[in-house]
């Protein structure tokens, strides 16, 4: 999604990933931009834009229980793209101990970020 261009081309498209695991992206992103800040890659198709732009941009993601991304990568993720989820009725679902988790995931986070990543991104990214 994020070297095809797509974004370039549609900048309005929304993409949101469902439980793709938080750790592995925040790495990407820093990968991808040090490969052209640093590394001198080119992608021309990014209008001179870095990697991190588009995703910042155009992407969102979920998350069920990931404490130490959420207080360590939040800010290379961006509050404004993170999603709290339960996963109910899935098995792996904080439900019906949810409130808790969420009590315990988001310790030690400003209380703004915290209500952006349980519910005020849901509602603008998906008109709620």
């Amino acid at each position: 999604w994020l070297l095809t261009g797509i974004f370039v081309r549609h900048p309005d498209l929304r993409v949101v990933f469902v439980e793709p695991g938080l750790g592995w992206v925040a790495w990407y992103l820093t990968f991808l931009d040090d490969m052209v800040l640093r590394q001198g890659y080119e992608f021309p198709v990014l209008a001179d834009e870095l990697p991190s732009f588009y995703y910042h941009r155009n992407m969102a993601m979920t998350f069920i229980d990931e404490p130490d991304p959420v207080r360590s990568l939040r800010h290379v993720l961006g509050s404004q793209n993170l999603m709290w989820s339960s996963d109910y009725p899935h098995p792996v679902s904080t439900w019906p101990k949810s409130l808790s988790v969420i009590d315990e995931l988001f310790e030690g986070i400003p209380e703004n970020e915290r209500d952006l990543m349980v519910e005020h991104n849901a509602a603008r990214i998906w008109n709620l």
